[in-house]
C-alpha cells in the first residue's frame, strides 16, 4: 500500500499548506489564538495592578485609621477609639487577604505567561516546518488542543482571580485584640 501512504501524506502537506503555500489556516488560527491568549494575559497584568493599587490604599487607611485611634485615646474619647480600633483590626485582615490575593495572582499570572510561551514556541515551530514543505512534528499535531487547553485554563484562572478579588471579607472581630490594641495604645501614650 505504499500509494495509499503517498496520497495520504500529500493529503496531510495540502492540509497545512495553503493554495498559495502560505501557512495553513489551522496554524494562522493558532497564532491568532496565541495572540488572544497574549491578550488575557495582559488583561490579568492589568487587573494586579488595580489589586496592588487597593492594596496601597488599604494601608493608606490602615495608617490613617491608626492615628485617629490614637488621638481620640489622647483626648480620653474611649468609645471612639474603641471603633476606629475595630475598623482597623478589620482593614488589617483585608489587607491580608489582598496581600495574599496578589501573591497567588502574581504566580498564576507567571505560569500562564510561561504556558503561553511554550504555546508561542510550537507555533512558530509549526509555521517553519510549513514554510519549508515539511511534514509537522508528532509534537504539533496536538497544538489546537493545548491553545485551546490554554485558553479554557487562563480564562478560568483569571475568573478565579477576579471572584476571589471581590469576595467579602470577614468581619468577625476579635474583641480580646481590640482590648490588648488599645492597652498597648494607653501605655505607648502615657510615656
Amino acid at each position: 500500500m505504499p500509494g495509499l501512504r503517498a496520497k495520504l501524506r500529500v493529503l496531510m502537506q495540502a492540509n497545512l499548506r495553503g493554495e498559495r503555500g502560505e501557512a495553513a489556516p489551522s496554524i494562522r488560527r493558532a497564532g491568532a489564538d496565541v495572540a488572544a491568549l497574549r491578550q488575557q494575559i495582559a488583561r490579568a497584568l492589568d487587573d494586579e495592578d488595580r489589586l496592588q493599587q487597593t492594596i496601597q490604599a488599604a494601608a493608606a487607611q490602615i495608617a490613617a485609621l491608626d492615628q485617629q485611634a490614637d488621638e481620640a485615646l489622647s483626648r480620653g474619647d474611649e468609645a471612639t477609639a474603641r471603633h476606629l480600633v475595630g475598623q482597623l483590626q478589620r482593614r488589617r485582615q483585608q489587607l491580608a487577604f489582598l496581600e495574599a490575593d496578589l501573591a497567588q495572582h502574581r504566580y498564576v499570572t507567571a505560569d500562564l505567561m510561561r504556558r503561553v510561551n511554550t504555546l508561542e514556541a510550537l507555533v512558530a515551530q509549526a509555521q517553519q516546518s510549513v514554510a519549508q514543505g515539511e511534514a509537522p512534528d508528532e509534537d504539533t499535531v496536538p497544538l489546537a488542543e493545548r491553545i485551546r487547553q490554554a485558553r479554557a485554563e487562563i480564562a478560568r484562572r483569571v475568573e478565579t482571580l477576579r471572584t476571589a478579588e471581590t469576595a467579602p471579607a470577614d468581619d468577625a472581630l476579635d474583641e480580646q485584640a481590640v482590648e490588648d490594641d488599645l492597652a498597648r495604645r494607653r501605655a505607648r501614650l502615657s510615656q
